[in-house]
């Protein structure tokens, strides 16, 4: 299991969001099943908006854990959870840290958590790995399927997501300024927990 604590639970009524990852120590053709453990001095939760039409916005979650429980030959029984702390959410700028955190855009006080949890995952003849799971963001879960590559030194995705369907909308006068989409950019470098 990985945790996410950027994005977490899921809703079966939602369309399902698809990114293409990288993951690190999983080699595909590894010869026995383990237990990762995210490295969070390795490891990225990234996002970025645009304001005003042209600026970017970049921000980071300091805080955040997970784990991989991976089998190379039985795919069917690994799994992957991540979490990540909302109130670990830092951007260039301190007022906006602590605006990230009201009622309109992640309401951390309520919502302190964010993650992915898998519910299925299953090799492609191509090699790949789909993942199925549930997204959580401020309360709101959505599935998602992930289709993840092995290759040396860790996971790495990019996706996009619209914030509005997660209730992130920035009050009245910012909800027109920022972007509804959001660019996520992962990156999982984990250590073997089980030996």
């Amino acid at each position: 299991m990985l945790r996410l604590s950027l994005l977490t639970a899921l809703v079966g009524l939602a369309p399902a969001l698809t990114f293409v990852p990288t993951l690190s120590h999983l080699n595909t053709d590894g010869p026995r099943a383990g237990t990762w453990r995210l490295d969070p001095q390795r490891s990225v939760v990234e996002f970025t908006v645009t304001k005003l039409g042209f600026a970017d916005v970049t921000g980071r979650f300091l805080d955040f854990a997970g784990r991989v429980r991976y089998d190379a030959a039985q795919p069917e029984h690994s799994s992957v959870e991540w979490i990540v702390t909302v109130a670990s959410v830092r951007t260039d700028a301190a007022n906006r840290d602590r605006s990230l955190q009201a009622p309109e855009y992640f309401d951390a006080e309520r919502y302190p958590e964010l993650s992915f949890r898998s519910t299925r995952v299953t090799r492609l003849e191509d090699g790949r790995l789909r993942v199925e799971g549930t997204i959580t963001i401020r309360g709101t879960s959505r599935p998602m399927i992930v289709m993840a590559n092995a290759i040396d030194g860790g996971f790495e995705t990019r996706f996009e997501l619209d914030r509005y369907d997660f209730g992130i909308v920035g009050g009245r006068v910012m909800s027109r300024l920022i972007g509804r989409t959001v660019r996520i950019h992962l990156r999982a470098v984990a250590d073997r927990e089980d030996t």
